[in-house]
């Protein structure tokens, strides 16, 4: 029997029955001891059913055994307690630190004031103490093998110090070595993180999704259900479509819609912006051919104007105001000028239109305030390119006023319970959409504090490739220097857009701000417009004071680089309400396109409304589907470089739009253009230069339209211009009085006369003009000096003159003529004579005459030099050549050589 550590009488009676009877005296001894054993027992059952025993289930009670083998069953259910098979509710000493017993490897005790560490450290709340490798632990041991948690979380990890310690979820300040992937797959990937001071947008909680869900309201509760929860959660930034207060935007007043067209109307310039009243209004025309031909003006237009405000609110609609005598077709020679007096609070107008009698308007164009906020003289000119939607009431016209826009940040979600930080203003149901503007905002102001050169200055803020971030609010650069945006690791370009912005925010909105930004850079970005709401204006960079900390800096040196624009009122826009420079802007393969929708929009670029742009440069790019693709107002300097200019109407407007001062320098070099009405249209008289050098200019303007419409003095140099068929490609510059300079050298004309009056006659311009080595139509200039028309220097031959003639300079201001008849008469006809013409007679001898040529005037005189005319040469062989001025009224001589062989 196998030794247990208890050993009772009644068991050895039991065992050895034949000792018992052997010996009488040895028995009674042994009575005494089982009455003690029994008594221990029954104290020790006593006692134990005095204490608070666990309930059971968890513990067994030893019981009272009786019986034959009661001793044995009391030592097995001792055993089994021991061993583990049964449960027990021992109660441990509970020393305190001070108080611990030397160690012994296994011995347990409960530390009443120990902490959890090893070794054991007083000055806790209490920890079991074991004995283990000579100390005693009140906490686990190093781990001597590796540790499984078995998909479970280890928490409340402190932040890692030195080598070796463990990382924290959400631990700043960690330092690692060298990071390197295993799966080699290309799936090993950090993301969402900022690195090296470069902010990821996705770090400040950027969603990148554009999932919408329905979300009910109740006015004043921030609780709202929404139809599914999709990928929204807390601390997401949403906005709900027109949920918010009431709309603060106001209808425009004094609205009115006037024809205006040029169509060899007896203006002195070739102006399409004149009204009825000054020459123009309609044209009507027989150019079947031409894209823009109009064969009616008596077709009714009508326009209903909607102001709208930056929180989202819209106004009313505008009464409807009609014309009825608008073009049938409408283009940049035939147009409608709308124009209206803004609005407090209007951020943007959304134009609606139609045609015919009884007709409903739709949207057609979405037009940005221009100036200041407030009552200022606002327009749009219609050249029947219409554009823009809302994706909410899509180009509807509505009848009412519309709520403001809701934005709120989700602060808890239970279900399709969401809970808002902001409560709804409205009761119904509306459309819930993410806004990354908020976190993309957070990345900027976390290295630009707003406060032009204080505090953060600079720094680099990323969006992760291949998604599409929604806006419900505009981006603000107010005030930073040295930022850029910039697309991850990606290239934006013709085949596909890595990184959207999505605008839908209020249409007619802005979608970067750049006021008061300096050395910034926006770069790789898209905004198409294809979807969501059409902006007013893509990226807005001016130079405006607004009370902020930023005012101080100006704005200069921004750099823009392959942008992708799309749909919007207008692409960029550069000093709509500065009254300082904004200036050495660089634009670097930017496209400003027509979109997959084949929309475009109002204008490409903008430069200068109430302030001047100074040193400006475009280089490469696209500008395509606009009306006109650079509208400049006041502009010290505006060069471009290879720009690929498509399908706008007008490639560049440069008349000041809203009164202010005149154009600087304007350089085109090495650039596109095809399919434009007008390639330049001028009004002003006042400025600097155009320099068109290297320039390809395909594509004939509207009918009796002209390719360029100049004002001020032109070089054209080394271009191709109106080519490929086009004959009718006339280029004014500035009829009398004020003529202008062109100064044109190896180019290549289309049209034999390129150079046209556009006072109504489309005759030769009445102009001041240099001009060497051109190819025209009709034949090469070589090298001359004109002042009149394009084919006039080269010496016109009357040939052999036999009777008296008269010379005709009114298409050729040189005659030469040759006669071996004695006294015949030479008349200078003043016919189709501008003033200050000077022309040249080349009178050739050709056998011995008694009396050489006299000379006369078909009206006024000849005041010859010295009060007598010259006496003409007889002998032959011999060659008078005279040179003479008409003033309009006389004849001057200028110069005479008489005899030359």
């Amino acid at each position: 029997m196998a030794f247990t550590g208890w050993q009772l009488d009644s068991e050895i009676v039991g065992d050895e029955r034949s000792m018992m009877k052997k010996s009488k005296r040895k028995t009674l001894p042994a009575i005494p001891r089982m009455t003690i054993a029994a008594m221990i027992l029954l104290v020790l059952s006593a006692g134990a059913s005095a204490q608070n025993l666990p309930p059971p289930g968890s513990y067994q009670p030893i019981p009272n055994f009786t019986g034959v083998g009661a001793g044995l069953q009391f030592r097995e259910a001792i055993n089994e307690r021991f061993s583990g098979a049964q449960p027990i509710a021992p109660s441990i000493t509970t020393p305190t630190f001070a108080n611990l017993p030397p160690e012994q490897d296994g011995m347990l005790l409960y530390c009443e004031n120990c902490r959890s560490a090893t070794p054991c450290v007083s000055g806790g709340d209490g920890a079991y103490a074991l004995g283990t490798r000579g100390q005693w632990a009140c906490a686990g041991a190093a781990l001597e093998a590796t540790l499984n948690a078995n998909g479970n979380k280890v928490s409340n990890l402190a932040s890692g110090t030195i080598n070796g310690d463990a990382l924290a979820f959400g631990q700043t300040g960690a330092q690692l070595n060298t990071l390197s992937g295993s799966k080699l797959d290309g799936s090993d990937a950090i993301a969402n993180v900022s690195l090296n001071g470069v902010k990821n947008v996705r770090a400040f909680g950027a969603t990148g999704s554009l999932a919408t869900v329905t979300a009910t309201t109740s006015a004043s509760n921030a609780v709202i259900t929404v139809n599914s929860i999709a990928d929204f959660k807390v601390g997401n930034w949403i906005k709900i479509d027109h949920a918010g207060a009431a709309s603060n935007a106001n209808p425009p007043t004094g609205v009115t819609v006037v024809p205006n067209s040029y169509g060899m109307n007896p203006n002195p310039t070739s102006d399409i912006t004149k009204s009825v009243a000054n020459g123009g209004g309609c044209e009507v025309d027989s150019q079947t051919g031409n894209p823009a031909h109009n064969s009616a003006c008596n077709v009714s237009y009508t326009y209903q104007i909607v102001g709208v405000s930056n929180g989202g609110g819209w106004s009313v609609p505008t009464a409807a105001v009609s014309t009825s005598a608008g073009p049938a077709t409408l283009s940049t020679n035939n147009n409608l000028l709308v124009s209206w007096t803004g609005a407090a609070n209007d951020i943007a107008y959304l134009v609606y239109s139609c045609s015919g009698a009884g007709c409903t308007p739709s949207l057609h164009a979405v037009v940005p305030h221009a100036g200041a906020p407030g009552a200022t003289a606002e327009s749009y000119r219609d050249f029947g390119h219409a554009f823009g939607t809302d994706e909410d009431f899509g180009t509807a016209l509505g009848s009412s006023a519309v709520v403001q826009d809701l934005f709120a940040q989700i602060t808890g979600v239970n279900g399709v319970s969401v809970t808002l930080s902001i409560a709804p203003a409205q009761t119904g149901s509306f459309t819930m959409r993410h806004d990354d503007s908020v976190p993309i905002n957070a990345a900027i102001s976390s290295i630009c504090s707003h406060t032009a050169t204080g505090a953060t200055v600079g720094g680099i803020v990323e969006f992760p490739a291949t998604s599409a971030y929604p806006l419900g609010q505009s981006l603000n650069l107010y005030g930073c220097w040295g930022v850029t945006l910039s697309l991850t690791g990606a290239q934006n370009g013709d085949g596909g857009h890595p990184v959207e912005l999505e605008w839908h925010g209020v249409t007619g909105g802005t979608v970067i701000n750049m006021n008061k930004a300096a050395d910034s850079r926006v770069a790789g970005l898209s905004v198409s417009g294809i979807n969501g709401n059409t902006a007013g204006v893509i990226i807005d960079v001016d130079n405006y004071a607004t009370g902020g900390g930023g005012d101080g800096l100006a704005t200069q040196h921004d750099t823009f680089e392959r942008l992708a624009l799309g749909r919007a009122g207008i692409g960029i826009r550069v000093a709509n309400q500065s009254a300082g420079n904004v200036q050495n802007l660089s634009f670097h393969d930017v496209q400003i396109s027509n979109p997959s929708n084949g929309q475009g929009g109002m204008w490409g670029y903008f430069f200068g409304g109430a302030g001047q742009t100074y040193n400006e440069e475009i280089r490469g790019g696209l500008i395509q589907g606009h009306d006109v693709a650079i509208m400049s107002d006041f502009v010290g300097q505006l060069e471009i470089y290879g720009t690929d200019f498509e399908q706008n109407k007008i490639e560049a407007w440069t008349v000041d739009r809203f009164g202010g001062g005149a154009d600087g320098n304007m350089m085109f070099s090495g650039v596109t253009s095809e399919d434009a009405q007008y390639f330049i249209f001028d009004t002003n008289n006042v400025g600097s230069n155009f320099i068109i050098d290297a320039t390809r200019i395909a594509g004939a303007p509207g009918p009796n339209g002209f390719l360029m419409q100049l004002n001020r003095p032109t070089a054209i140099k080394s271009s191709w211009v109106c080519g490929g068929g086009t004959t009718v490609c006339g280029i004014s510059n500035g009829n009398a009085p004020n003529p202008q300079p062109i100064f044109s050298m190896q180019n290549s004309y289309g049209d034999p006369s390129p150079f046209r009056n556009g006072d109504g006659s489309n005759a030769p311009d009445s102009m001041i003009f240099t001009e060497f080595t051109d190819w025209l139509a009709s034949g090469v200039v070589r090298v001359g000096y004109l002042n009149h028309a394009s084919n006039i220097e080269a010496c016109s031959n009357v040939g052999t003159v036999s009777a008296n003639t008269t010379l005709a300079f009114s298409t050729n201001s040189c005659q030469k003529l040759f006669t071996a008849t004695t006294g015949l008469t030479y008349t200078l006809s003043t016919t189709g004579l501008v003033a200050d013409q000077v022309v040249t007679i080349e009178s050739y001898i050709t056998g011995a005459i008694a009396a050489g040529p006299l000379w006369a005037t078909s009206s006024g005189a000849i005041k010859w030099t010295g009060g007598a005319a010259p006496t003409s040469s007889i002998a032959s062989g011999s060659v008078d050549v005279l040179r003479l001025k008409w003033d309009g009224t006389n004849w001057l001589e200028i110069s005479r050589s008489i005899g030359d062989h």
